[in-house]
């Protein structure tokens, strides 16, 4: 954290290098079951990217499903399920709907869907996916 700071001031906060330490404290948190900080470290990346990327953005997309999956670990079942059709939105736009990416996070809006009870819709999902 200290040295992310000390960049910052140095490179600015929408520099790339910026981006890539925020995203790898990001994991090195969600590793260390810090979610809290995982998860706050993922909105700043995904705030920075944002705005050098447009919205189908791949980074986008795979820290969106970052997102979710933490979303989901703190139990934010809403918020995992919104961020898990972000992924979707953006993988969709740019892989279509055949790629094994697609597939991916079709399976985890089931594993959502399937926390919050709504097994039909889960199944559905499941299904989508294969």
């Amino acid at each position: 954290e200290r040295k992310l700071r000390k960049d910052r001031r140095r490179l600015g906060e929408d520099d790339p290098a910026i981006a890539q330490a925020v995203i790898f404290l990001a994991n090195l948190y969600r590793e260390q079951d810090r979610l809290g900080e995982a998860e706050e470290k993922c909105l700043e990346y995904l705030e920075i990217i944002g705005a050098m990327e447009e919205e189908g953005g791949l980074r986008l997309g795979t820290v969106s499903m970052l997102l979710g999956s933490i979303y989901q670990q703190q139990g934010k079942l809403d918020d995992a399920l919104g961020s898990h059709k972000r992924a979707l939105r953006m993988f969709r736009r740019v892989h279509g709907d055949e790629d094994t990416i697609v597939a991916t996070v079709l399976v985890g809006i089931g594993h959502v869907l399937r926390l919050k009870g709504e097994l039909d819709r889960a199944m559905a999902k499941y299904e989508q996916a294969y």
